[in-house]
């Protein structure tokens, strides 16, 4: 699906892109996720609170925790937009270059802390079975509140939903997150 074009944009569009502004996106209007929801202002408006509150300081996950899930999400659904995407946001997050290659390989990779490999295991539960398995929730109920639970479980479920929409659409990836991807690997 192309992307909306300038041309085509509306009250609504511009209504539903001024939603990011001063978020995580520096120019919502020219990134490519967002022109391709903006097909749909109704439908990206109901969705973006979600997501603002997913990616933003609302969110009870510590952020290298969050970020974990959703990298993890991207790289076994196949996301590549939303992996390269990712590697941005984790950069900007603070996270270091030692954290891509681990969480590639997933749960048993050595860089992981016990409860990291827990959100690993948890996430791909969540993607493939649709449910975290009695022993994940034992080891995340002991770290998390309730809150930090529903924090995660939504936010593994928000993007293993974008990952369909992006992969279904065929979201196109600017220079800088083509260059990323090159640097650090894509699904």
């Amino acid at each position: 699906m192309p992307q909306i074009r300038e041309d085509q944009f509306t009250d609504d569009t511009r209504a539903f892109f001024g939603q990011w502004v001063g978020g995580i996106f520096k120019d919502a209007d020219k990134n490519p996720v967002l022109r391709t929801f903006a097909h749909h202002p109704v439908l990206a408006n109901a969705f973006s609170p979600l997501n603002i509150h997913l990616l933003g300081p609302n969110n009870t996950l510590p952020v290298k925790l969050r970020q974990i899930a959703i990298m993890r999400v991207a790289w076994i659904t196949k996301a590549t937009y939303m992996w390269s995407s990712h590697l941005n946001t984790s950069k900007s997050c603070g996270l270091t270059d030692e954290f891509y290659a681990p969480v590639q390989r997933g749960a048993d990779d050595p860089y992981f802390t016990p409860l990291e490999a827990t959100v690993i295991r948890a996430a791909e539960e969540l993607v493939r079975d649709h449910k975290i398995s009695d022993e994940n929730w034992t080891l995340l109920s002991a770290e998390w509140t309730e809150q930090q639970l529903l924090d995660f479980m939504f936010t593994v479920g928000c993007y293993t939903m974008i990952a369909g929409v992006m992969n279904s659409t065929g979201a196109e990836r600017q220079d800088d997150l083509l260059e990323l991807a090159a640097q650090y690997g894509q699904p």
